[in-house]
């Protein structure tokens, strides 16, 4: 787990390339402290440097990419490439794991952010085909997939990656991104030059880097009523682009081309199936088989493991399997005693608490609970802001944010979490909606009578369904010349928003994406939609900055174990909604590891925070973030004469609407844009 930069001569004329690539790598430091490289080349000569963080054993070792001259004293001329990286040690923590990493030969060069979780099976495959290797790490083992088989090496690797190659016999960099975006990739191009990161931040820092802010992304965050940060290539920087999950790139050295494509898609089964409980029991057993073996991988570490624990049905299933493999003699790394890390408030409405205790007495883990207010959320704005690089939606990821630092404190340099559970076997109320309506679609009145029943009384009010699953088709129908005065006053925070940007987001089609979802013809076309480039990427991109501020790796086994989605994707849905239950078949799959009362849990809270009370809290002291600068995006005059009408919340939408405002404010100021 890293951080990965690099900067691509296209032009012959940048000036001070070691220099501009020590400055990428410093603003990521926080990704990997462990360890710092680069590697720079031109016509005539490649050097592999060192920098300030480069451990002396490193230095002083016999490795072929060992470097030995410090970055800032290497003065090539005409440098067409430059490449840097961070490390976080987490597989074969010695001086074999630095990077940039070659192959014995040094014709093959690599920069690497991620992990391989199925390297150890690479490797005795690779091995028995007559490759041989020199360390124990997973990035080797790309090293020689890659000299294998070639630029289809990614189609073999389970796990998390954004990774460069550089390779001299076709004097080419490929480059590529995991399958859904668990490892974030961002590049600028211009005619000059092209420059790529892990973080936007590290791309900030080159002088010729032309960006600002992004009109159309504002737009989408401030007046929509879902956000899907960074839904496609384009992100709240002008002019900095994202690498999409399951993408890989290549840049010819001599023409200067650069090529992008899609190496992988996600397929699901759309058609409808009616439930058969022996098919039912053998995708049950299939998927728990699949579940356990995408933890056990992703337990492999050489540093302390742990995991994030909410109580719900996904990060209560990834602690008892792991509590279940220590039980039985799997060798894991916990340093000690399973650590875990739950989320603790006073306001019972939304803490989780008590579910979290029932796994937590189940497997003698030593328990961690944080419980963060709103004087500490404003202590940490700027860090968060910056941390996450963009305004953030609501105050749930300052509560990851927290638990990340209570891990790292605690010797944690390893955290699994849940997330893309939900997205997979169907967990959120529009999920369920979807399904109701595939069954009316299909003629399943029974059907569909019997999964909006509990306990034999309608659970559903039909005036709710209307309000909460209808309100964006109802937004959709209304006129153009209408919808810039229905955004102001159907979302009363609208108010303090400048027209322009309302107008932007109506012309940019941002209710259309919104409704993506909704218009789904079945569940599991729902549930695709959900898990690619969408709200699963949104959550998988706040979880990697959250962890890795604090140089901590994130593992999501319902998110990048391919073998396991693609089983799941694979099934009916209606095996993941039944009798009214959601995420039945992970329920069921899980039944001889959760505690009886989680997997029957019928309410979902999420990552909840109670953000009204702490927007209420900090409120005087976030007038100062309004000023003039934000005139081209919000009423700051209106802000500043009615501040208790901005800040009134009658519900936690209009909590989290004021909050990205705030958060907007806080943004700006701190990227000074």
């Amino acid at each position: 787990m890293c951080g990965i930069t690099g900067i691509i001569d296209l032009s012959g004329k940048i000036d001070g390339i070691p220099r501009h690539i020590s400055a990428m790598t410093d603003a990521i430091r926080h990704r990997g402290p462990d360890g710092e490289g680069f590697l720079l080349m031109n016509d005539a000569e490649m050097v592999s440097a060192s920098g300030k963080d480069t451990p002396e054993s490193v230095i002083n070792s016999s490795f072929t990419y060992s470097p030995k001259s410090p970055v800032g004293t290497v003065s090539m001329e005409n440098i067409q490439f430059a490449l840097g990286h961070r490390r976080l040690s987490i597989i074969d923590v010695s001086a074999a794991g630095h990077q940039p990493m070659c192959d014995p030969d040094k014709k093959i060069w690599i920069v690497f952010n991620g992990e391989i979780y199925n390297h150890i099976e690479l490797r005795e495959e690779l091995s028995q085909k007559g490759f041989s290797f020199n360390t124990q790490t997973d990035t080797e083992v790309i090293l020689q997939s890659y000299l294998h088989w070639g630029e289809d090496c990614v189609n073999h690797f389970n796990g998390m990656w954004a990774l460069v190659i550089y390779d001299s016999r076709k004097n080419i960099l490929f480059g590529s991104r995991d399958r859904v975006g668990v490892k974030p990739f961002y590049y600028y191009m211009d005619s000059t030059v092209l420059a790529f990161a892990s973080e936007q931040k590290a791309l900030l820092k080159l002088p010729f880097v032309k960006s600002g802010i992004n009109l159309k992304a504002v737009s989408e965050f401030l007046v929509g009523d879902i956000q899907y940060i960074e839904r496609g290539e384009e992100n709240m920087f002008k002019n900095i682009f994202e690498i999409l999950p399951a993408h890989n790139f290549r840049i010819d050295l001599k023409t200067k081309s650069f090529q992008k494509w899609s190496y992988y898609t996600l397929k699901t089964n759309t058609s409808f199936s009616d439930y058969d409980e022996t098919a039912f029991e053998q995708y049950r057993d299939e998927t728990e088989k699949l579940l356990v073996n995408s933890v056990k991988l992703r337990l492999r570490s050489d540093v302390p493991v742990g995991s994030c624990l909410s109580g719900g049905i996904d990060s209560s299933a990834i602690v008892s399997i792991m509590g279940s493999l220590a039980g039985g003699g799997h060798k894991i790394n916990l340093g000690g005693k399973l650590k875990v890390f739950t989320l603790s408030f006073d306001d019972p409405a939304i803490d989780e608490s008590k579910w979290a205790k029932q796994v937590v007495d189940q497997t003698q883990a030593e328990w961690h609970r944080v419980s963060p207010t709103g004087n500490d959320l404003l202590r940490d704005f700027s860090d968060l802001n910056y941390a996450q690089d963009i305004p953030i939606c609501s105050t749930g990821t300052y509560g990851q944010f927290q638990l990340m630092r209570r891990a790292k404190e605690t010797g944690i340099k390893v955290i699994l979490d849940g997330q893309g559970g939900d997205e997979l076997f169907g967990g959120y109320p529009s999920h369920s909606m979807v399904f109701w309506k595939e069954l009316l679609r299909k003629g399943r009145i029974g059907k569909f009578l019997d999964e909006t029943s509990y306990d034999g009384k309608m659970f559903f009010n039909l005036k709710q369904i209307a309000k909460d699953f209808s309100k964006r088709e109802f937004v959709s129908l209304v006129p153009n010349s209408l919808q810039k005065s229905f955004y102001r006053s159907y979302f009363k925070q609208n108010e303090f928003v400048n027209e322009e940007i309302i107008h932007e987001f109506i012309r940019s089609g941002g209710i259309k994406s919104e409704l993506e979802v909704n218009k789904s013809s079945s569940l599991n076309e729902a549930l695709l939609k959900d898990f690619t480039n969408t709200r699963l990427k949104m959550y998988l991109k706040y979880e990697d900055r959250s962890s890795m501020w604090h140089s901590i790796e994130a593992r999501t086994p319902f998110a990048d174990d391919y073998t396991l989605v693609e089983y799941v994707c694979g099934i009916p849905g209606t095996y993941k909604i039944h009798n009214g239950v959601n995420k039945y078949l992970l329920r069921e799959a899980m039944r001889n590891f959760l505690p009886k009362q989680i997997k029957e849990r019928k309410d979902k809270l999420g990552f909840v925070t109670p953000i009204e009370t702490w927007v209420k809290q900090i409120q005087n002291q976030c007038m100062d973030y309004f000023d003039d600068s934000l005139n081209e995006f919000m009423d700051v005059k209106n802000i500043k004469q009615n501040p208790d009408k901005f800040f009134s919340m009658s519900n936690h939408a209009d909590g989290v609407r004021v909050f990205r405002m705030i958060s907007f404010a806080v943004w700006k100021k701190i990227f000074n844009l």
